[in-house]
């Protein structure tokens, strides 16, 4: 069965409404409300929730207060990055010749940010959500409220007041003239010194008349002038001179006379008026978390089937909006003033708006303070079966708008954001765990500390004075019965060194968590003493993290830069002349027609102003090199010469440099030749005196280069005979050394052949002693034999006997 689509009617649309706003998440009753406002607690480190001490009295309630530590010590790296210059964003044309509308455009959308918006209060307050919020939210739209105001000026002219009348933004709405005290002033001195001029002139006529024409004067009819001077015919610039004297030089003077007195005296005006300046203008705003709505399971605002801001507003400042059913408004809700975000954001030190000021005023209607949600919702309203992005603005019951969109007026940033999901994670979020830890850390510390200055007594009941045992001061007397009676009672100590080493652990999980560490801080002692290689590792390693979080607040930039240049284009219906770099330049967005791309100016990368400082400096000389081979131009070498001295913190470079597209050396015949020359003739003469005094100098000079000359050849004499005696005292040195050697030698060949006769009387006794040895044994065996020869003969003897 198909159904027919059927346009919608105000009582459906609310409806509609009212269901996706119930189901958006950032309502005040969701978990994701519940975690920010739990995040700005632990921000302001107050004893409450999950950091309230037990119930008992005299512990402690001390907070780690490692959030805020945090979240302040990297937002000053991250706002450094965007607003440290004069550029956030820089544009890139995407057509030839469009070189000059980008850099238009450039200058103009970041004189808005930074002039008409304030754009470093909203870059601090945009990066400090997002640490601590999980996103932060700025709005940027087109705002058509006609701006009034009063402005008084004083003293003007009347050509100064037809000019300022001719604006017809301006409306007079009342004025007073009076005389000019000055020109009153000017006028009666004129009057005055012609007054002189007439009476010597009518005594010069007299005395004319007296003596008669002089010879050669022509004569004169009746009303017949004198001749003009000839000067004034050709020099018409010059002030008339008084006249001599005559009867013309007296009518030339009460002709005068007559001019000034018949002129009116000039008038000064004081004036008030109202100056009303219609066309809307660009407006940047940040989005509290709690105000701000979005449909559950958005990936990205512009993918998002509902996005919504939900804000206080007075009945005139939607009535200036042009919103015309503000009269009819009824049901005033009051469903943002009990929020616990924003409660728990006032309450720290009271300064949030009491729920007494949001009540109906009976006296001052337009002062009453609605909740308005101006919501961004896809919808077939009209019934043609295809849904279209509809601006819908309602309070109360009414519904005070409902157009369609281009797309809504909101960007946003996550410092870690989760894949497939719009809502990622903070800094804060990275932290809580850690103060958690720590504070109680410290408070049981803090506690054994306590117990152990003022410990826990025991007391037997009617044997103490219980007022003297409870009065604990030095030098205290406690009276009792008898000994005993009162002591102290055991109790814990407190180990010092364990706790700081957890605390050290806690410290080193914390960095592990949030990727910001002591060295980035700047403050850990201990690190001075190591060795910078090693430390600018350690901190270049941890600076990465807080890198990748200034590129994704980057891409917020881009996002919200993208947005104005189209505001702008659309909206914007004249011309608008600006200061930029001390120049009035008129610039006109009617000519961009949104036709750039966006390039992100943050800096060189990782690393500090110090070494981005180095890395310039040496493409700076790289840049001098190439200037000689052609790769570079002086235009190129100003450019990295102004970013040198952006990154050394001075917010212009111009202040120190010329650019070459705006001084180009001239070219061909100069017009102030002869000037240059008479110049160049005393520059000449200057040179020649230089000449003359530096030929002085070198006569000078060459006088005490002769004396050095000489003195120093003295010297070298000096260390020539010294060389000679030093060469007479080695040469004797070497010649006794000889002699001893010599003698030495004939020692040791004396010895040797006293060694040698020895040997070979040695060797002739051995050879005696052996031929004498020889010869005796040689005796001896012979002797034997004959003994052996007598004993067989008479062993022969005996045996024969035997035997017979």
């Amino acid at each position: 069965m198909t159904t027919t689509n059927k346009r919608m009617t105000d009582a459906d649309l609310k409806a509609l409404v009212d269901a996706e706003v119930s189901q958006a998440l950032g309502l005040d009753s969701s978990k994701l409300s519940e975690q920010r406002r739990k995040a700005m607690a632990y921000y302001y480190a107050e004893p409450e929730g999950d950091l309230a001490p037990p119930e008992i009295v005299g512990r402690s309630k001390v907070v780690s207060p490692d959030v805020r530590n945090t979240v302040e010590s990297m937002l000053p790296q991250l706002v450094a990055k965007f607003v440290g210059g004069d550029k956030v964003v820089e544009f890139e044309p995407t057509k030839p010749d469009d070189e000059k509308k980008a850099d238009s455009a450039t200058k103009y959308l970041n004189h808005l940010f930074f002039k008409k918006n304030n754009g470093h209060t909203i870059t601090v307050a945009w990066a400090k959500d997002g640490l601590l919020q999980k996103r932060g939210i700025l709005k940027c739209w087109w705002d058509m409220r006609n701006e009034e105001k009063r402005e008084e000026y004083v003293g003007m002219t009347k050509i100064e007041l037809a000019k300022l009348m001719e604006d017809p933004e301006v409306e007079i709405i009342d004025h007073k003239e009076y005389a000019d005290e000055e020109d009153a002033k000017q006028r009666a001195q004129a009057v005055e010194g012609l007054q002189q001029q007439l009476m010597q002139a009518m005594q010069a006529a007299q005395q004319q008349g007296a003596q008669g024409p002089q010879p050669g004067t022509p004569p004169q009819g009746p009303g017949q002038q004198p001749p003009a001077a000839p000067m004034a015919a050709t020099q018409p610039q010059q002030p008339p001179r008084p006249p001599q004297g005559g009867p013309a030089a007296v009518m030339e003077i009460q002709q005068r006379l007559a001019v000034i007195e018949a002129q009116p005296p000039a008038m000064l005006y004081d004036v008030g008026c109202k100056i009303t300046r219609k066309g809307g203008k660009l407006t940047i705003e940040g989005v509290p978390g709690e105000e701000f709505i979005i449909s559950r399971g958005a990936k990205t605002i512009s993918e998002a089937r509902l996005v919504g801001h939900r804000v206080q507003r007075t009945l005139s400042e939607l009535k200036s909006m042009g919103y015309a059913n503000t009269d009819q408004l009824t049901g005033f809700d009051s469903e943002g003033n009990d929020n616990a975000e924003r409660l728990e954001r006032d309450s720290f030190d009271d300064t949030g708006t009491n729920t007494a000021d949001d009540t109906p005023n009976t006296t001052d209607r337009s002062q009453i303070k609605v909740w308005v949600k101006e919501l961004y919702l896809r919808v077939d309203f009209d019934g043609d079966g295809i849904s279209e992005l509809r601006k819908i603005v309602r309070c109360g019951d009414q519904i005070l708008d409902n157009e369609i969109v281009d797309e809504a007026p909101f960007v946003s940033w996550c410092p870690v954001p989760m894949p497939h999901k719009f809502w990622g994670l903070s800094v804060a979020d990275l932290a809580m765990q850690g103060q958690k830890t720590k504070t109680s850390i410290v408070r049981g510390q803090l506690d054994n500390m306590y117990l152990q200055v003022n410990g826990r007594y025991f007391g037997v009941k009617g044997k103490v004075d219980f007022n003297s045992l409870l009065d604990s001061r030095p030098g205290g007397v406690v009276m009792m019965d008898a000994p005993g009676m009162a002591g102290r009672l055991d109790q814990g100590m407190g180990d010092l060194g364990a706790a700081a080493q957890m605390m050290e652990q806690e410290e080193q999980a914390l960095e592990n968590s949030t990727g910001w560490t002591r060295y980035s801080q700047g403050n850990d002692a201990k690190g001075l003493n190591d060795t910078y290689g090693g430390m600018q590792i350690i901190t270049n390693k941890a600076d990465m993290r807080t890198d990748l979080m200034a590129r994704n607040l980057a891409e917020g930039f881009v996002d919200l830069f993208r947005m104005m240049l189209k505001l702008v284009c659309q909206n914007q219906k004249k011309a608008e002349l600006i200061r930029i770099a001390g120049e009035w330049v008129e610039m006109d967005p009617r000519e961009w027609k949104n036709q750039f791309d966006t390039e992100i100016n943050v800096g060189l990368g990782v690393g500090n102003k110090d070494q981005q400082v180095g890395h310039l400096m040496a493409l700076r000389q790289l840049q001098v090199t190439g200037l000689q081979m052609g790769t570079s131009t002086p235009e190129k070498i100003y450019e990295l010469d102004t970013e040198i001295a952006k990154t050394m913190g001075f917010k212009s470079g111009e202040r120190f440099f010329n650019d070459p597209k705006k001084n180009p050396q001239q070219q061909g015949p100069n017009p102030m030749q002869m000037q240059m020359q008479v110049e160049q003739a005393k520059l000449q003469a200057q040179q020649a005196i230089e000449m003359q005094k530096l030929q002085a100098q070198q006569q000078i000079k060459s006088m005490e280069l002769q004396q050095q000359a000489k003195l120093e050849q003295a010297r070298m004499e000096m260390q020539a005979r010294v060389d000679i005696n030093r060469q007479q005292a080695e040469a004797e040195q070497q010649a006794l050394k000889a002699q001893h050697q010599a003698q030495l030698d004939a020692m040791r060949l004396q010895m040797e052949a006293d060694a040698r006769a020895r040997d070979d009387a040695f060797q002739r006794w051995k050879a005696e002693l052996e031929a004498a040895t020889r010869i005796e044994v040689a005796s001896i065996g012979s002797k034997a034999k004959i003994d052996n020869a007598a004993t067989q003969a008479a062993t022969g003897e005996i045996a024969a006997e035997v035997r017979q």
